[in-house]
């Protein structure tokens, strides 16, 4: 599939610059006015030194929201496993770990979004939000970015080395860090990226578990985690069908293709529609594992009325209202999974 942008942006000459607006298209009364690139003034990217910020900026680290929808699976699958492990692990334990997830999480994030990135750029340049990510605003080329983004792995892998995740992580991360660098082909071949995008992060559960030496293939574990699994990949297909909302109109220019354009004015429904099946996945993940009042009425109830908040109340043809309602999910229904499944795991200590 070849992608197109305006005539007009590619005739135009490039020069690379960290801080400024490398193009500077003389637009038609049909072309769209797209904002200039204005370097940050505030926060912790503001004070790097000027040739680092487009790299930090790939790493999303301008950008610490969408952080929380790689963390959070980490830190709800770490209180599934310790709430169903056969022996006790200590809250220290569970600390030390949710620190190494963070981490790892941050370096996670910047790889998946640097390849991103460079394969979406020419989608990028033609989406208002998207046209002054460094590689689409010619601050960092193609190049550039590749070496950027093997270089994030090979972080990645020496992190997996030096620290107490067990050798049967390993296999786990691999196979997440795959699935989200298949993740951009599925915006050019299939409506349905977001359901592609769920399962690296549903992952996160099984290497959850193979952290606290729990086997999520074993007879007892591998259906209710596999459901689990299923309900994470739900809850991501609602966010981010929400969060897609905010560039519909350039999307459906641009030939992006993803849930928000499948469905458009039945977005709601769609996701009502999850919701339910979210909900179901969990209650028979509680069923299965027995677990106790703490998982259902703060997991299962708590993350239904969040989830059901989310649905009546976003305004889907307001950007600001799919982003903020993004922003906030993760909050909302990542708190109301940890919460009960660690209720869950403090029952074992009474």
């Amino acid at each position: 599939m070849t992608f197109s942008v305006s005539s007009t942006w590619n005739r135009l000459p490039v020069k690379m610059s960290h801080n400024k607006d490398v193009r500077s298209p003389i637009l038609t009364k049909n072309e769209p006015t797209f904002p200039s690139y204005r370097p940050p003034t505030t926060g912790f990217v503001s004070y790097l030194p000027s040739s680092w910020v487009p790299y930090a900026q790939l790493m999303r680290l301008d950008r610490p929201a969408g952080f929380y929808a790689f963390y959070f699976p980490y830190l709800v699958g770490l209180a599934f496993a310790a709430a169903n492990a056969p022996i006790r692990h200590a809250p220290e334990e569970l600390m030390r770990y949710a620190g190494l997830f963070f981490v790892w999480c941050i370096v996670l994030r910047g790889a998946s979004c640097t390849w991103n990135d460079n394969l979406d750029q020419e989608y990028d340049r033609a989406v208002a939000r998207c046209r002054n990510r460094p590689i689409a605003r010619g601050a960092v080329l193609t190049a550039q970015a590749h070496v950027f983004t093997a270089l994030q792995l090979l972080t990645m892998a020496l992190f997996l080395a030096v620290t107490p995740f067990p050798a049967t992580t390993h296999p786990d991360a691999a196979f997440i860090v795959v699935l989200f660098f298949i993740y951009p082909f599925g915006k050019r071949f299939t409506n349905y990226p977001q359901f592609i995008l769920g399962f690296p992060f549903a992952a996160a559960t099984f290497m959850a578990c193979h952290t606290l030496s729990i086997d999520p293939m074993s007879r007892k574990m591998l259906l209710p985690t596999s459901l689990f699994c299923l309900s994470n990949v739900c809850w991501t297909m609602i966010y981010d069908t929400i969060y897609a909302h905010q560039d519909l109109q350039d999307d459906l220019k641009a030939g992006v293709m993803s849930m928000a354009v499948r469905f458009k004015d039945n977005t709601k429904q769609m996701c009502s529609v999850l919701a339910v099946t979210q909900i179901g996945l969990l209650s028979a993940v509680g069923a299965l594992l027995n677990l106790g009042l703490p998982y259902y009425i703060v997991t299962v109830a708590g993350t239904a009325s969040c989830i059901a908040a989310m649905i009546h109340l976003v305004d889907l043809k307001v950007p600001k209202s799919c982003a903020w309602w993004f922003k906030a999910d993760f909050w909302f229904v990542g708190s109301t999974m940890f919460f009960g499944l660690l209720g869950q795991y403090g029952m074992r200590y009474l």
